[in-house]
C-alpha cells in the first residue's frame, strides 16, 4: 500500500494562511479517506476469498548448494505427491501444485471443488549450469527434496602423439 502526500504553495498573508491551512486540511482527510477506503477494499476481497474456501498458500522453499548438487527442500504440508508437479527448463526449477483442503470431497460439485483448491507456482533460477536430466524429487510427511545435480567436469584426456622420423 502506498500513501502519497501532496504539498502546495498558496501566497502568504493572514487570510491566505487560513485558507491555505483549511485546503491542506481538507487535502489530508481526502486522502486518508481513499487510503483507508483501498486498505478495506484489499483486506475484504482477501477475506471473501478466505471465506469462499481458497487460502493462500505458497510453500517455503530452501536450496542449498553443495559440491556435487543443489538441494531444493519445499515445505507442503497437506499436499498429495500426485498434486506436485517439477519441471526443469533452461536452467530453471519450477514447483507447481494444488492443495485440497482437509474436508475436500470428490462429491462435491466442479464449481465447488475450484472455489476450495488452492494452486501455487515457485520458480528457482541456479547461479551455475545443472544436469537437467538427473533431476530427482522425492515428498515425504509434507516435506519434498529436489535434488538437481551439477554436471560432472569434463575429464582431461591425455593423448600421446607418436613422433616420426624422417
Amino acid at each position: 500500500m502506498t500513501i502519497g502526500l501532496r504539498v502546495r504553495r498558496y501566497p502568504v498573508g493572514p487570510q491566505a494562511h487560513s485558507q491555505a491551512r483549511h485546503q491542506a486540511h481538507s487535502l489530508g482527510i481526502q486522502n486518508a479517506q481513499r487510503t483507508l477506503a483501498d486498505f478495506r477494499r484489499q483486506a475484504l476481497s482477501g477475506l471473501a476469498a478466505m471465506d469462499a474456501g481458497a487460502q493462500p498458500f505458497a510453500p517455503t522453499l530452501r536450496a542449498v548448494e553443495n559440491q556435487t548438487d543443489y538441494v531444493v527442500s519445499a515445505e507442503v504440508p497437506g499436499v498429495a505427491p500426485e498434486d506436485l508437479s517439477v519441471v526443469v527448463e533452461e536452467g530453471i526449477l519450477t514447483l507447481r501444485g494444488v492443495r485440497k483442503p482437509l474436508d475436500w470431497s470428490e462429491d462435491l460439485p466442479e464449481d465447488e471443488k475450484e472455489a476450495l483448491l488452492s494452486r501455487f507456482e515457485r520458480s528457482v533460477r541456479f547461479n551455475g549450469e545443472i544436469d537437467e536430466e538427473r533431476v530427482t524429487a522425492r515428498s515425504k510427511n509434507g516435506l519434498l527434496q529436489i535434488v538437481v545435480p551439477k554436471p560432472e567436469p569434463p575429464v582431461a584426456q591425455v593423448t600421446t602423439i607418436p613422433v616420426q622420423a624422417g
